[in-house]
């Protein structure tokens, strides 16, 4: 739930409305197992892509007095800084209560995709293929060099 505490704090700094004017949760979760090997860690430790979580964040504001559109723009900067790749998501909800001449309610879905990645540690709290895992980012470590292997059938690699 990395997207939506991000998104949240980007909101409670960006608006300046109190934690208490604010209620976010995640909705309609869904675990898509994918187990692809993301090869070692600079240290050597294997490390995972076990599956990618697909859920709806919806985050509720309560008397807000800003203006409609800033808000809007917000969300959509944040969006376009933090979570590029939206491809197949649905595009932001929002459901807006008048209270009265200066506040409203307003209620904000964005749909999220946060992939789960996890990397060898005997001491991790995820027992999985026989070893200890811990949730971590991935580190994706850069080749040197690359070398092509001989082909069957003689002839060149490219």
């Amino acid at each position: 739930m990395r997207k939506i505490s991000s998104l949240v704090d980007h909101l409670l700094t960006t608006t300046g409305l109190r934690r208490e004017q604010m209620h976010a949760f995640a909705d309609k979760g869904e675990l898509q197992p994918t187990g692809r090997d993301l090869g070692t860690t600079p240290d050597g430790r294997a490390q995972l892509e076990v599956g990618v979580w697909k859920y709806d964040a919806v985050i509720r504001l309560e008397r807000y007095a800003g203006d409609g559109p800033t808000l809007m723009a917000i969300v959509l900067g944040w969006l376009a800084d933090h979570d590029g790749d939206r491809d197949g998501l649905a595009e932001p909800e929002l459901d807006v209560d008048i209270n009265d001449a200066t506040t409203c309610d307003v209620e904000l879905a964005v749909e999220f995709e946060e992939r789960i990645t996890v990397a060898e540690d005997p001491a991790g709290p995820v027992p999985f293929n026989g070893r200890r895992w811990s949730v971590a980012a991935p580190e994706i470590v850069a080749a040197d060099e690359f070398t092509f292997g001989a082909r069957r059938g003689g002839g060149n690699a490219c």
